[in-house]
């Protein structure tokens, strides 16, 4: 049985909802993102692959993470990454209270303030979204490009195989620094990094 993923944003959303960043013009740079982190060892194997090849990216934090690694946290600032908010608890939007969700991203800006982070934008867990985060909350992120790195069903060839004609300047690809998405992430990552040297693309954070 075919699994059907979706790895390019149909462009009707963004139209949609012009208030959130879906892409970002650009004439040569793509915009790797990395979610859910950090995470011992798989974060610093993201941060060793991009270093080798000179690239910089954009990690989206679980603020719980940030408390429990700031090692890695110091690591990717070393390395002239950016860093964005993704709540505290990697909380769900459409489980919980607008009050109850803002509170919880705050207690998030809160810890990156302490470790003296600058947050560069917010991405909500999931890429879930509701009415009231479109119209009050500001520097939202979101992607253009889904890897689909956390997905079993799919393979590291078959995501390759979809994504790598995605990689046109201007993308904002999402992949994943967890402990589910190491499988993928340790073959699709490397495969990645070297296609976009081989097409003169250049990796920048956000």
């Amino acid at each position: 049985m075919l699994c059907m993923f979706i790895h390019q944003i149909p462009s009707f959303i963004p139209a949609l909802l012009p208030r959130f960043m879906w892409s970002k013009p650009a004439d040569r740079q793509i915009f790797l993102t990395f979610d859910d982190g950090p995470t011992p060892e798989i974060t610093d194997f993201v941060l060793e692959c991009l270093n080798e090849y000179d690239a910089k990216a954009t990690f989206f934090c679980i603020g719980k993470n940030v408390v429990e690694n700031p090692s890695i946290i110091q690591r990717i600032q070393a390395g002239g990454h950016s860093i964005g908010n993704h709540t505290m608890n990697h909380c769900n939007a459409w489980k919980m209270d607008f009050a109850a969700y803002v509170e919880d991203f705050q207690k998030c800006e809160k810890v990156f303030a302490h470790q003296h982070i600058k947050s560069i934008g917010f991405r909500p867990p999931y890429g879930r979204i509701t009415r009231k985060i479109y119209k009050e909350m500001n520097n939202v992120i979101l992607w253009s490009v889904l890897t689909g790195d956390y997905n079993a069903s799919l393979t590291p060839t078959a995501i390759l195989e979809s994504v790598l004609p995605l990689l046109k300047p201007g993308a904002i690809v999402v992949m994943h620094d967890s402990i589910k998405a190491f499988p993928h992430l340790q073959v699709i990552l490397p495969a990645i990094l070297r296609y976009c040297k081989e097409q003169n693309l250049v990796l920048s954070s956000l």
